[in-house]
């Protein structure tokens, strides 16, 4: 379904309620998934971090790779959302933070199944005020705008240092069918390692090294796409990831990631 976005306004949505959905559906088609700084401790031990550039923009940002095709989520599956961890930017939905004009301002999906007036908590009290549930949403967007504000600080150090590596993986299913994943990047660590001390200690006290290496160590975690890809149709047999002078036809036809 077609996203919907409308600012939110007390005297046109006082009559709204949202329900909640434990099972986080509504990411099961996003196999690229936002994840702010402040969250990495967490999401390392997750899902595979990753840098993805904006061609628009011509920017990077930060990404959970939870799936390796385009509208499949492999951390998702019948039972629902199959991780310990799940990102402000799944958690915050119905809801975005977005420009108005000069400011920014909370916005509501409209159109979403979680949206109504039948059933769900309140978003505005009868006298016209936040309901408590609308509180806790509001904290939560807060939080992520901070930590995303936080994050676009994080990947300029990136860039300037240039420390911005791409990474290829190379994926081989049960079938012996074979393909490589392009347009992903992460952080050099042969870069990051002939840093002088001052750039390091820079980086340590504003926080973003300890970050950097929460990135580096999240690539373990492609096991986990092998590991939730056995409860699909087209199981992962391995990943690994390949050197940046293999061509792609040496091993078989590369497909971008975003």
């Amino acid at each position: 379904m077609a996203r919907n976005y409308v600012i939110l306004d007390k005297e046109a949505h006082k009559g709204l309620k949202v329900k909640q959905d434990p099972t986080l559906a509504h990411g099961k088609s996003s196999h690229l998934i936002g994840v702010s700084l402040r969250e990495f401790a967490r999401a390392s031990s997750a899902v595979p971090l990753v840098l993805i550039k904006d061609e628009s923009s011509e920017r990077y940002y930060v990404a959970g790779l939870y799936g390796l095709n385009e509208g499949v989520n492999l951390y998702y599956s019948d039972e629902g959302w199959q991780s310990h961890f799940a990102p402000l930017n799944l958690q915050r939905y119905p809801f975005d933070v977005r420009p108005n004009g000069e400011q920014l301002s909370i916005f509501i999906d409209k159109d979403s199944e979680l949206v109504g007036e039948a059933e769900g908590f309140d978003l505005f009290k009868e006298d016209g005020s936040v309901s408590e549930y609308l509180e806790t949403r509001q904290r939560l967007l807060t939080d992520l705008v901070n930590s995303e504000n936080l994050t676009q600080e994080f990947v300029k150090q990136l860039v300037d240092l240039d420390l911005v590596d791409e990474i290829r993986l190379g994926i081989r299913y049960a079938n012996g069918e074979q393909r490589q994943l392009v347009g992903l990047n992460s952080i050099s660590e042969e870069k990051l390692m002939k840093l002088d001390d001052e750039q390091v200690l820079k980086l340590h006290r504003s926080g973003f090294l300890g970050a950097m290496y929460a990135m580096l160590s999240s690539m373990g975690q492609l096991n986990r796409l092998v590991q939730f890809s056995q409860k699909t149709d087209n199981p992962i047999a391995s990943i690994q990831m390949l050197p940046k002078e293999q061509a792609p036809a040496e091993e078989a036809a590369a497909e971008k990631a975003n």
